[in-house]
């Protein structure tokens, strides 16, 4: 995906890897292993972009523009 930043760490619940985005949603909401944004917005059941919305909202956080 273009402007992602691959980790090489993987979500503990998908195993996806992660991306830099992903680890600042995980550390932002206090998880204590990372996860990933789409396991992320199923645990809160939101779509991705009603996720980003949010924590844009309430939280100041805005993705890369290449996601």
């Amino acid at each position: 995906m273009k402007g992602t930043k691959h980790t090489g760490k993987y979500c503990n619940i998908c195993k996806n890897e992660l991306t830099s985005w992903d680890l600042r949603l995980s550390k932002s909401l206090a998880y204590k292993n990372p996860v990933c944004e789409a396991c992320i917005a199923k645990e809160y059941g939101l779509t991705a972009d009603e996720l980003r919305d949010k924590m844009e909202d309430y939280f100041g956080l805005r993705p890369c523009q290449g996601l």
